[in-house]
């Protein structure tokens, strides 16, 4: 199994989810603006966190959601659609620097898709139901919830389904053959 390094960017917050198939995946949320802050600033802080990611997850895979281009898909004026396109080219330079490979970019749709069996919903219940797939599976409680947190763990769970197939939504659980540490002597 590859880890898989899964980010949910927006102009506001990007939720985080790092983990290897088959494993418990851990999640965050970080924010690089700050009141006053540049664009610039923000792609700053933006790159240098996620270089200290790539070097302490040290993930064979980074996916990030897509970005809503069309009329209506989230961008209120030019300055948030310039964040958000800007720190997600800045985490695409970082990921090719770093990395071979490149940054696998995952439709919104397609990662619901994979991770709650619906890739469309109606206004307002798209959310909603990632979060309670979130929690179903045990990934975040209600406490712990962030919408950012739970579409990033949508895009790890449809990274990791690529490798372990019954991670996708209603597909029967395999039995994974046991690993040593999993074998008592």
């Amino acid at each position: 199994m590859r880890s898989i390094l899964a980010l949910d960017v927006s102009a506001t917050a990007t939720g985080w989810a790092y983990g290897l198939p088959g494993d418990l995946p851990i999640s965050g949320v970080e924010r690089f603006g700050r009141e006053g802050s540049t664009a610039d600033e923000t792609f700053v802080r933006a790159v240098v966190w996620l270089n200290g990611q790539l070097s302490v997850l040290n993930p064979a895979i980074v996916a990030m959601e897509a970005p809503i281009l069309t009329s209506g898909g989230g961008f209120t004026n030019p300055h948030t659609a310039d964040l958000l396109q800007g720190i997600i080219h800045v985490f695409r330079f970082a990921v090719k620097a770093r990395m071979p490979g490149r940054a696998h970019l995952i439709a919104s749709s397609t990662a619901r898709k994979t991770f709650t069996g619906h890739g469309r919903y109606g206004k307002g219940a798209a959310k909603p139901a990632v979060q309670a797939e979130a929690v179903r599976r045990g990934w975040l409680t209600l406490e712990s919830m962030d919408p950012d947190k739970a579409d990033a763990l949508a895009v790890w769970c449809h990274m990791a389904a690529q490798q372990l197939p019954e991670l996708s939504f209603n597909q029967p659980k395999t039995k994974r053959p046991a690993r040593v540490a999993d074998v008592e002597f």
